[in-house]
């Protein structure tokens, strides 16, 4: 009887932990060919690459505002586009090329504690990189 109970609570023990890694067992398992058509649009010629936006800095600027400088190589016009993790756009501006500069500075405002998306958009590439404010 002292063996069962044993057993039982080794059971118990392991089930959160069993609890945990059956999700992330079950993200990483590949959809079928079948469901995939069904989940998805179809498929339409698009060449929009998606690149790392480099040399990203954020500071802080007087009244709690920041700061926002980047440099990349764009060959044509962009939008720089800031989105927080509810998908809400918290800044946007286009970036002009017309001086053939390769860095670019903002003051984007006032930003509240959160994960943001930076994006710079072209017509057929996308740079990006993800920054988080701190409380």
């Amino acid at each position: 009887m002292k063996m069962k109970q044993t057993y039982a609570w080794a059971i118990v023990a392991a089930v959160p932990f069993m609890m945990q890694a059956w999700p992330a067992t079950a993200q990483t398992q590949e959809k079928t060919p079948a469901a995939t058509e069904k989940d998805h649009e179809p498929h339409t010629a698009c060449t929009n690459d998606s690149e790392t936006l480099s040399g990203l800095f954020l500071t802080p600027a007087p009244k709690g505002t920041f700061k926002l400088d980047f440099e990349q190589q764009l060959k044509e016009d962009a939008v720089l586009a800031i989105t927080n993790t509810k998908g809400q756009k918290v800044f946007e501006k286009p970036v002009s090329t017309a001086k053939k500069q390769q860095a670019w500075s903002y003051n984007v405002g006032k930003l509240k504690p959160d994960t943001y998306l930076v994006e710079v958009k072209t017509s057929d590439t996308t740079y990006w990189t993800k920054f988080k404010i701190g409380q």
